[in-house]
């Protein structure tokens, strides 16, 4: 099992890491790679948004808004800094964040049913976390940036429109609950593009990796008590 955490240059500079930057198969293009999720991984992209200059008037107070996408799912998580986070920080909140937002769509969708699958999926998760091998490396896949910087859109909207007093974590949350939501399109096969909701393709995955021993349905080939993989598990075959 495997975590990538794909840092932003400008997230980089804002933790002073020097994270490696990562190359296609021949060594080209370094630091612009697409970073993928599968059946054994996890890929998220981290992104930072500094509220700052006149464009985020009257809320251009310097804070930092911290945005993880996941690379399947487009789900994003936002945490709100007032002053700006160091690594170790980053790291524990992103953890925390992942735990509060699989927990919270688990029980808003009926999957938790009572608190011992709420144990359940807690513990699933520290193990996930304790087993799972994490690589940071500076990189933005470009695709997931597109989806990112409507981000701002949205928080430029919020601002407008409801004028809130303040803008902190729980006004960050709000909003990312409601951006999952929202329908995203994403290239498909001969150009066509696809339309899906982030928060659906993240509760199957989540399913997938945190839901073991909950599942009161059975699946051809999984476990009882397991949810299924939302991944190919093998090359697809084209018929010709």
């Amino acid at each position: 099992m495997a975590l990538f955490l794909s840092l932003s240059n400008s997230m980089c500079k804002m933790l002073k890491q020097p994270f490696e930057r990562i190359t296609d198969a021949e060594g080209n293009n370094p630091g612009v790679q697409p970073i993928t999720t599968n059946a054994n991984r996890v890929s998220w992209q981290g992104q930072v948004i500094q509220l700052t200059g006149r464009h985020w008037q009257p809320y251009d107070d310097g804070s930092w808004l911290v945005v993880f996408m996941e690379s399947n799912s487009r789900y994003c998580m936002m945490t709100h800094y007032p002053l700006k986070p160091d690594w170790e920080q980053l790291q524990q909140d992103f953890y925390n964040q992942w735990k509060l937002h699989t927990v919270g769509c688990l029980r808003a969708n009926g999957f938790i049913r009572n608190d011992d699958d709420g144990m359940q999926v807690l513990d699933n998760i520290e193990w996930y976390f304790d087993q799972t091998k994490v690589h940071v490396f500076r990189n933005l896949d470009r695709s997931i940036a597109t989806h990112i910087s409507e981000i701002q859109y949205y928080l430029r909207s919020l601002f407008d429109d409801y004028n809130p007093s303040c803008f902190d974590s729980e006004e960050a949350w709000e909003l990312s609950h409601f951006i999952n939501q929202q329908p995203k399109k994403v290239g498909g096969n001969r150009g066509k593009k696809h339309e899906f909701f982030p928060v659906d393709r993240f509760i199957h995955d989540i399913l997938y990796r945190f839901g073991s021993g909950i599942s009161p349905d059975d699946f051809l080939d999984v476990k009882p008590g397991d949810f299924p993989c939302p991944y190919p598990q093998k090359p697809m075959l084209k018929v010709l």
